[in-house]
């Protein structure tokens, strides 16, 4: 290769590489930059030609000594390489490798940004604390269920020896088992957190289970906290157990709700006098690998010190006794056992940013590919909730009435599009048998389960319903359901 051809590819080389290069003369000034060291560092070329590279070091790092030997280094040797910590035209502080060549005119430069290979080594510093964390909480949680297993029996004995006028005494049991439920959920928590738990993994349709999670915050949260839900896919299948997925995401929607309810006691302004909003939004990634969630509210943030550690276990800035700091680095340990992530990204006094990354098992489904439409009727409302929650989560649409009377309303109403009732019979106002027969004279084919919790309840043969004894199994439900509309 000729001295033209040798200078043509070096120039080519500095013009199109991706790694930023520069020339000083031998008083350092700088002579030429290529387009890559004005990318990483945000100046213009004209703005800094024949400038002196000073402004390039950030004291702080490194001091006048450090850069001194680099010089003697150049002087004895010709060359220099190591690492810089340099400063952008915005003030940003970038870890950089180095490499420097003594030239007769000069020095030239060729830098690499370090900033991907110090986030990839910090996370796995992260995730190796987290491991041992993780193991020392499941062994933790394995010996503290024993003791409340014991604890509990023990209680369980002493209510039903007690006779029923000692109410004092009830009532501290009553509070003794509150405790205990607390410290059950904690225990919960942690072997979650350490991956001891066993967990039911399935498909499971995204959107409604989310949708239903944001009504169950809307009834339950701050009234004067808004709650927006956008969803830009409907049809999104992931792999994960339904319960624990929706009892991180209800976690992360109310720590959104304390910060901004933190907020509003912080700056004392009156209701309604600023808008307080935590915004949920459900998307595929632009790589149509990952199901996104994102939960944003437009409380204080976290300044950096917090949002440091804030996937930490057992980091928290709540008061002692009102946070176990398992929140964020539990629903994080769970994304990672789903081959997820979990995203923080907070400005102080403006926002913070959850975002929640789940594997799709497919690229999604139609909105039209619903499961089916399910009517279902219970005078008790928890059982009523736990059902609709449960059908929700394995891709049904549920409609649901707490009475006969409202659920003949409900069925003339959308007949022609229910696929299945689930009904208890005993109900008031119009029990069960009751509005099977009116339905009955109406369609003689859509399917009808009745529910009871008496042993010796029976039903007419010639309603052509199907019985099934409480406490209902959920398996054998969706069971039945799948079999009746063709979705099995």
């Amino acid at each position: 290769m000729n001295d033209f051809a040798l200078n043509h590819a070096l120039r080519s080389l500095f013009e199109q590489g991706r790694d930023p290069m520069f020339i000083t003369d031998k008083k350092r000034c700088l002579t030429h930059v290529n387009p890559a060291f004005l990318t990483l560092y945000g100046y213009q070329k004209e703005n800094i030609i024949g400038g002196n590279t000073d402004f390039l070091m950030q004291r702080p790092f490194n001091d006048v000594t450090f850069y001194k030997k680099i010089l003697r280094q150049l002087v004895r040797h010709g060359s220099w390489s190591g690492e810089l910590n340099a400063i952008s035209e915005s003030g940003e502080i970038i870890p950089v490798w180095t490499q420097i060549v003594k030239t007769d005119e000069g020095f030239s430069t060729i830098q690499v940004d370090l900033r991907e290979r110090d986030k990839i080594t910090r996370k796995m510093e992260s995730l190796s604390r987290l491991q041992s964390i993780a193991t020392l909480a499941g062994g933790v949680a394995h010996e503290f269920n024993n003791i409340l297993g014991g604890i509990q029996g023990h209680l369980y004995l002493l209510k039903r020896n007690l006779s029923k006028d000692e109410e004092k005494e009830h009532g501290r049991l009553e509070r003794i088992d509150k405790l205990m439920g607390r410290a059950a959920s904690l225990v919960q928590n942690l072997l979650s957190f350490s991956r001891q738990k066993p967990t039911a993994t399935r498909e499971i349709s995204l959107c409604p289970l989310l949708e239903n999670t944001v009504e169950m915050a809307k009834k339950s949260l701050d009234k004067q906290v808004e709650i927006n839900f956008s969803v830009e896919d409907r049809g999104i299948l992931i792999f994960a157990d339904a319960v624990i997925l929706k009892q991180h995401i209800f976690e992360l929607i109310s720590n959104a709700e304390r910060a901004l309810v933190q907020q509003r006691e912080k700056l004392q302004y009156s209701y309604g006098e600023k808008r307080e909003l935590i915004h949920i939004q459900l998307s595929i990634t632009a790589d149509a690998k990952y199901a996104e969630i994102i939960i944003k509210d437009n409380g204080t943030g976290m300044q950096d010190a917090t949002l440091k550690h804030c996937l930490d276990p057992f980091f928290s800035t709540e008061p002692v006794g009102e946070g176990t700091g398992l929140g964020l680095s539990s629903a994080a340990a769970y994304m990672q056992q789903l081959k997820g992530g979990l995203e923080v990204e907070s400005v102080y006094g403006e926002y913070t940013s959850i975002r929640m990354l789940l594997p799709l098992t497919v690229e999604g489904i139609e909105v039209q590919d619903k499961q089916g439409l399910v009517l279902l009727v219970d005078d008790d409302e928890d059982l009523r909730a736990s059902l609709s929650e449960i059908l929700t989560c394995q891709g049904y649409e549920v409609i649901s009435a707490d009475n006969g009377i409202a659920a003949l309303d409900l069925w003339r109403q959308y007949k022609g599009v229910i696929d299945v009732i689930v009904m208890d019979i005993i109900m008031p106002n119009m029990d069960g048998l009751e509005v099977a027969r009116e339905i009955r004279d109406e369609n003689e084919t859509v399917p009808i389960c009745l529910t009871t919790g008496y042993s010796y309840q029976k039903v007419p043969s010639q309603l052509h319903v199907n019985l099934m004894r409480k406490p209902l199994a959920p398996d054998l439900l969706i069971k039945y359901i799948e079999s009746n509309t063709g979705k099995s």
